[in-house]
């Protein structure tokens, strides 16, 4: 199975949590490939990972043992992805991201117009939506099984289905592949 990891899943394998022991027990397994998206989630910026600065993230997933995994490029989102390593968008391809925010984000929630400043309070907030956002697009997008995640905002009951509904296969947590 294709599975995507999400960037929670990326800092608890940095950051060496219980759930990143689960993630790398499931990696070692072989039964499954893992993929990366390439997007800059709040806790990467505050590493240095910005849009123009690949080689940031490529450390950071160094750091964290998954820099061999193939990469998912997202469309592109100025300020959150990265130069060179993100897809224009159709009409298509944003009408999926517009559904997958409308899922995940309730009115006033939803991370239309970035803050001036994106690495205030409020920027990482919105960072963060827009990176849930892209993740759960490139999982659609490319066809992968499994979303691997600790965001328990993929699988509260208002949202798992109609996630599910747009094609995303299954949802689960470090430990439960």
């Amino acid at each position: 199975m294709k599975v995507t990891l999400d960037h929670n899943c990326i800092i608890d394998l940095l950051n060496g949590t219980p759930k990143g022991s689960l993630i790398r027990a499931e990696m070692a397994t072989d039964t499954h490939s893992f993929f990366v998206v390439e997007i800059g989630a709040s806790e990467m910026r505050k590493r240095g990972a910005r849009e123009g600065n690949y080689d940031v993230f490529e450390s950071l997933l160094a750091e964290a043992g998954v820099a061999h995994l193939p990469r998912l490029s997202p469309m592109g989102g100025w300020g959150v992805t990265f130069w060179g390593h993100c897809l224009w968008a159709t009409e298509q391809m944003a009408n999926l991201a517009k559904q997958i925010e409308d899922i995940l984000f309730e009115a006033g929630q939803h991370p239309s117009g970035a803050p001036s400043d994106l690495d205030s309070p409020d920027g990482r907030k919105w960072v963060n939506r827009i990176c849930d956002v892209l993740t759960m697009w490139c999982h659609i997008h490319y066809g992968n099984q499994v979303l691997l995640t600790s965001d328990k905002n993929f699988t509260k009951r208002s949202k798992l289905p109609r996630l599910l509904a747009l094609g995303a296969g299954r949802i689960c947590g470090p430990g439960q592949l």
